[in-house]
């Protein structure tokens, strides 16, 4: 689920299509199942402000960034989200490796 709050901007469907192509592109393959996406935008005169929280089977990540681009901030977000995703996805794989390692060498 994506949901996009605007402060000080009007969340236009150009900015919503961006938003929905960057997830789709570079969230999707690290989330297990359904979860929650969040982006709040901001501007503050020459400064754009992109927040994503994303939330997905008991753990949530969270990412910032700030520039002078609205767009550029967007996809700044989205980046810093998706390597925290990764890192997620990829400790919890090895420690499931490491587990199922474990539980063969005891039937051993």
């Amino acid at each position: 689920k994506l949901t996009v709050t605007g402060r000080h901007l009007k969340i236009t469907d150009g900015i919503q299509e961006h938003l929905e192509a960057q997830v789709e592109r570079h969230m999707k393959p690290w989330l297990e199942g359904p979860g929650d996406i969040h982006f709040a935008l901001a501007v503050e005169k020459q400064r754009h402000f992109a927040e994503v929280t994303v939330k997905n089977k008991g753990f949530s990540v969270h990412a910032e960034n700030e520039t002078g681009d609205l767009y550029a901030a967007i996809d700044g977000a989205i980046l810093k989200a998706e390597k925290q995703l990764k890192k997620h996805k990829e400790r919890a794989v090895s420690l499931k490796s490491k587990q199922n390692n474990k539980m063969n060498e005891k039937t051993l």
